[in-house]
């Protein structure tokens, strides 16, 4: 970088100084204009240390009252030397070079942020520094202050203006938009006036990015909006706004979940105005004060003609004090899923706010992106493509991310979602392992059709919804709910996770007693924050003894009685506006409140198994646990134990599980007594023995 015409500052030569264009960029300009102002500032100082020199008889307290180092004297040898005056006259062109210089950024700066006559002074003597870190001892050789070699306010206003008062104000542009800072120095030392970093990147041809948003901004680059996103309509509602009231500043609020592509829609739409895009998220930038942040984002936007997109929790209300006007248009991403709508223009506290909920996107919108985002997809076997979009309800953003794990076919990419799952619901759910499938669950004919409906349903629901006569028809209650019921052991759970299993999702328990708490609202937020997560992710929901939460409502006895009735209604309706899969088992049908019931379309009661389906159950599992062999030898005491023995498949499994540690601890193999000691066990917890008819008669097959 050049650092200026070489200015003598000989009394007895007159200056020789090149004004013209030539090529002369911002940099130069600068520069030579402060080594001008600085140039006649030495006159003036040698000419006063020349008066002195001569004058040897003045007293010290003479030089002290005369001050002959102030603006006054400095104006007037200005017009009286000839040199002086030279000087003073090229640094005015230079100045006016300057404000004529073809340099879209610099003319951006100071019409934008409206800098005056004395902010451009004080932006030209940071910037010359910067360019130059030369002028140092120059600086030093005029400073009204002792060994000074940095630019101050006081040495501004004498190089440029008649005042030693300064220039710098603190609720001028130049201070509120940080532009230039004012760094304390320490001790009696004047504070140092420095260029922010962020503003010389951007004169010299770079991005205007301040250090503080180093690691919370990201540019975001437009890309092929989903169909169903309404970039269009928005973009035409922010125009019509902006056109009809100009000094409006706008606050776009998108909601979605992360991933749902907030910030790609974002950048469609700040593409549609003719805008680019660049993301701010404000938890990454808490070791800052939130105002520096945000005043540096503005100052970004207004600079590179971007809007911002603010996210994270700081970004509720990301707004400049009130003394500053925000870029035109800036959007903010909101957690929460919708359905897709925008709403009208609303007030704010610096102009209007527009909201939009993003859809999740549909099967074919699924299908579009896994082949744009992964194309080695294309491989796969369509079909499985296919059922991958209609099982996984993946936005954008996961999609995205699969693909960066390259999976070799759709089982693999639908193993990967399921893994991103995994650690959503913290304590209040717990996921469940689902080994089973149809053919191990031991039901009449009539429930095991009722479930196979019910998968059925489970697969095909998210095209059936897409429709729009169904959606018309069915505002709410798109989610499939079902209610499992009937005694102990019946094989409730086993059928969650047999659906599971067959939709190829995960299971998760709810821990029904980690929700209920004593504290007013409590239990209905710990119920929203796992219908938020569960909206966030394909799982399938298993809400055990359901009847604690889904209780009937009681008459109103107390205040308790209120709120827990309270809370029951709000469980009702989230129940109801859940879109997900939720499965719901229960002990107790009777005490399940009559109103959620009569919402339900699966109700699924689970009988106590009969001697056909005992049979079934006692050689499916010991055949399982042991061997063939072993079932064979003890087939004729396993029929007798189903015709004669009311168990369910729990007390089955219970029974076995406790034979086999019997017999391993005898170190014998199974054998009858063993089984007698399991069911013995089994029987006592519900307060039941083998009566001794049946004893006797089993002991003898031994």
């Amino acid at each position: 970088m050049t650092s200026g015409p070489d200015i003598s500052v000989d009394a007895r030569s007159e200056p020789v100084i090149d004004t013209s264009k030539e090529a002369a960029g911002l940099a130069q300009l600068v520069v030579r204009r402060v080594r001008l102002a600085a140039a006649c500032r030495a006159l003036f100082l040698h000419q006063l240390w020349s008066d002195d020199e001569r004058d040897s008889a003045a007293r010290p307290i003479d030089r002290l009252a005369l001050q002959a180092d102030n603006p006054e004297a400095e104006t007037s040898f200005r017009t009286s030397d000839q040199q002086a005056a030279a000087f003073w006259r090229a640094q005015q062109e230079t100045d006016a070079l300057i404000g004529c210089l073809d340099d879209e950024r610099y003319q951006r700066l100071v019409d934008v942020f409206g800098l005056d006559r004395q902010a451009r002074a004080l932006l030209h003597l940071t910037l010359a520094i910067a360019f130059d870190p030369g002028l140092g001892p120059l600086l030093r050789h005029i400073s009204p202050a002792e060994h000074i070699d940095y630019p101050t306010d006081e040495l501004a206003s004498r190089m440029f203006f008649e005042s030693s008062f300064g220039s710098w104000q603190e609720d001028a542009a130049l201070a509120r938009w940080q532009i230039c800072h004012r760094v304390p120095m320490g001790g009696n030392l004047p504070d140092r006036i420095e260029l922010e970093p962020a503003v010389r990147r951007y004169l010299s041809g770079g991005e205007p990015i301040a250090a503080c948003l180093l690691d919370c901004m990201q540019l975001i680059r437009p890309r092929e909006p989903l169909d169903s996103w309404p970039v269009e309509e928005t973009a035409s509602e922010l125009q019509r706004i902006l056109q009809e009231s100009p000094e409006a500043s706008l606050q776009l609020e998108i909601s979605g979940n992360a991933g749902s592509g907030r910030k790609t829609f974002s950048a469609a739409v700040a593409s549609e105005l003719g805008l680019g895009l660049f993301a701010v998220d404000l938890d990454r930038a808490d070791k800052y004060p939130v105002n520096d942040v945000l005043v540096a984002a503005h100052r970004s936007a207004f600079l590179s003609s971007s809007a911002i997109f603010f996210k994270g929790h700081r970004a509720t209300v990301p707004v400049l004090p009130v003394d500053l006007t925000q870029f035109p248009v800036i959007f903010i991403g909101q957690n929460g899923t919708q359905n897709v709508s925008m709403a009208g223009a609303e007030p704010n506290g610096q102009g209007a706010s527009v909201r939009v909920s993003l859809p999740e996107p549909t099967v074919d919108e699924r299908l579009k992106l896994w082949r744009r985002l992964y194309p080695p997809c294309a491989t796969w076997k369509q079909e499985d493509l296919i059922h991958l979009a209609e099982r996984h309800k993946a936005n954008p953003g996961i999609i995205a991310r699969i693909a960066q794990l390259a999976p070799r076919d759709a089982s693999a990419a639908s193993a990967h979602i399921r893994a991103l799952d995994h650690d959503r619901f913290g304590h209040l759910a717990t996921r469940v392992t689902c080994p089973f499938g149809f053919d191990d669950l031991v039901l009449p004919l009539r429930l095991e059709t009722h479930l196979k409906a019910l998968v059925h349903e489970a697969r095909s629901r998210e095209r059936f919804w897409e429709k729009p006569q169904i959606n018309r028809l069915f505002s709410q209650g798109r989610g499939l709910v079902a209610l499992f019921t009937g005694p102990p052991g019946t094989g409730k759970t086993m059928a969650a996770q047999v659906i599971a299993a067959e939709l190829q999702l995960d299971l998760y328990r709810i821990d029904v007693s980690a929700l209920i708490s004593k504290y007013i609202g409590e239990t209905m937020e710990n119920i929203q924050r796992v219908l938020e997560a569960a909206r966030a992710v394909d799982v399938v929901l298993l809400f055990d003894e359901a009847d604690g939460l889904f209780a009937r409502r009681t008459e109103l006895g107390n205040s308790n009685d209120r709120h827990a009735n309270t809370d029951t209604g709000h469980l009702l309706q989230a129940i109801e506006s859940f879109s997900g899969i939720a499965l719901l088992a229960s002990n107790r049908k009777r005490n399940m409140d009559e109103a959620f019931t009569r919402r339900l379309r699966y109700i699924v009661e689970f009988p106590i198994p009969d001697e056909t389906a005992r049979l079934r159950i006692w050689h499916n599992t010991l055949g399982e646990m042991f061997d063939q062999r072993t079932l064979l030898r003890l087939s004729s005491a396993v029929d007798l134990l189903a015709h004669r023995i009311d168990l369910t498949g729990a007390h089955i499994k219970q029974s076995l599980l406790t034979a086999a540690f019997s017999a391993d601890a005898q170190g014998r193999p199974l054998e009858l007594e063993h089984l007698l000691i399991g069911i013995d066990s089994e029987l006592m917890k519900d307060g039941r023995a083998l009566n001794a008819r049946d004893r006797l008669e089993l002991e003898a097959m031994q």
